[in-house]
């Protein structure tokens, strides 16, 4: 655990599988949502991706390149062109699936079913600039009225002495 990791927090890695099709490489931007619930969902660029915990045979492990490697007998000893240091491991796999995102169809019926108070009005602009100006003016008057609404504090105390 690092010195900035606070006592409640915890690291912990975990395996994503994705189908072979999939190159990660080639996202730009990669979202993670939810991945302490039972379906976390990753976004790479605009592509979807629903995931579910299973349970791994096995243990997967995590190695980076080791860019120090030196071999102790440089004359009989080759090192490979990539060598390769453990890092960690897990047992945790998320089995990732692509998921389409579709847009809602029919908005308006939508909208429609929601049962409105009748005390809030519906109020439909033709424009932002329409819209600002009517709370603009609103807000004005609820404003001068809430003004002439205030006791005069000397008189109210007086009256209550």
């Amino acid at each position: 655990m690092s010195a900035n990791t606070s006592d409640a927090e915890e690291e912990i890695l975990l395996y994503a599988a994705f189908d072979d099709s999939i190159d990660v490489n080639h996202f730009r931007s990669i979202h993670v949502l939810g991945i302490n619930e039972s379906n976390p969902i990753i976004q790479m660029d605009d592509t979807f991706f629903t995931g579910e915990y299973e349970n791994a045979l096995g243990t997967y492990m995590f190695f980076e390149e080791d860019l120090s490697a030196q071999s102790e007998d440089p004359l009989l000893d080759r090192l490979p062109k990539k060598n390769l240091k453990y890092v960690t491991k897990t047992r945790k796999l998320l089995e990732m699936k692509q998921a389409y995102v579709t847009a809602k169809e029919d908005q308006d019926i939508q909208c429609d079913s929601i049962e409105h108070d009748s005390a809030v009005e519906v109020v439909s602009f033709s424009n932002l600039e329409a819209a600002q100006e009517k709370f603009r003016d609103e807000f004005k008057l609820e404003k001068a009225e809430a003004q002439l609404k205030l006791p005069d504090t000397e008189t109210e105390v007086l009256k209550s002495s």
